[in-house]
């Protein structure tokens, strides 16, 4: 099917009716500039999406404003935050049957270690790592999480294991040019210290942090591997600092297993695929 075959959003009516009038013509600008990758004028899409000039330009000068638009040489693109926003919403869909696979794996680790568990990838800008499953500690004092939530990649421990596999050229570029932020008193900001870590973690397959992104809270994460060896994700502990350590060594080896077992549901088999796990390739979804 063609752009131009492609049914729009305009005719449905039913749906138009009982949405706000502003979120729906929003949804049809992205949904017109889909079909037209070169861009349009003020003039086509107000003739296109049946919309008074007056009233889209508003429109479109504010998703300008957000990056979500671009506008060059008369005609409306859609813009950088655009593509961004579509490459989270299919990294997401991507993952959904990823995070129903690690699931059950996931609540044995919540009842085995009493912490609260969480599965990461790394975001699609790949400047942080994104929850897209978790499972809460049953005690009272816990560390909480969101599905959608997002850590610094460098001070958490599901981080430094999505960076740890990256190929080394992009990790050496990353590793010079990331930013960095003083989270916590006790966060490291020693970029040859970070490297030296993340090495370790490329080494053990494991990755503990301690009041690095938050303080108050300790993390422990492994990687998961897909069939062909590469890094899909990662998953980790997130408890108070204070108890977690009590028992760094056993919750390090419950997320390393954790890990070897998800990535076995994947096909990960490393006497089949090498002897290393491979790194991921920059350029694909974290």
């Amino acid at each position: 099917m063609s752009a131009a075959d492609r049914p729009r959003r305009t005719q449905q009516p039913s749906k138009q009716a009982t949405s706000p009038r502003s979120v729906t013509r929003l949804v049809q600008i992205f949904d017109d500039l889909c079909s037209r990758p070169t861009g349009a004028s003020l003039a086509t899409l107000s003739q296109s999406m049946g919309i008074p000039k007056s009233s889209l330009l508003n429109l479109l000068r504010g998703l300008i404003d957000s990056g979500h638009l671009a506008f060059v040489d008369g005609l409306y693109q859609l813009g950088p935050e655009a593509f961004g926003m579509a490459q989270a919403i299919m990294a997401t869909r991507r993952f959904l049957g990823f995070a129903e696979l690690a699931r059950p794996v996931l609540r044995q680790l919540v009842e085995t270690t009493q912490e609260t568990a969480v599965l990461a990838v790394m975001s699609g800008d790949k400047k942080s790592a994104v929850y897209v499953e978790k499972l809460e500690s049953p005690t009272a004092i816990r560390f909480t999480a969101t599905v959608g939530d997002s850590r610094p990649l460098l001070w958490s421990a599901v981080g430094r294991v999505l960076l740890a596999f990256q190929l080394d050229h992009w990790l050496n570029e990353y590793m010079r040019t990331v930013k960095m932020v003083q989270h916590t008193p006790e966060t490291e900001m020693n970029r040859k210290r970070l490297r030296a870590l993340l090495e370790e973690v490329r080494a053990t397959h494991v990755a503990v942090t301690r009041n690095q992104g938050t303080m108050g809270v300790a993390g422990f994460a492994a990687p998961i591997f897909d069939s062909s060896g590469v890094i899909v994700a990662a998953i980790g502990l997130a408890a108070p600092t204070e108890r977690a350590m009590a028992h760094s060594a056993e919750l390090s080896a419950a997320a390393k297993d954790a890990g070897v077992e998800i990535s076995r549901l994947m096909g990960y088999r490393p006497f089949i695929v090498d002897a290393k796990p491979r790194r991921r390739p920059t350029g694909l979804p974290g």
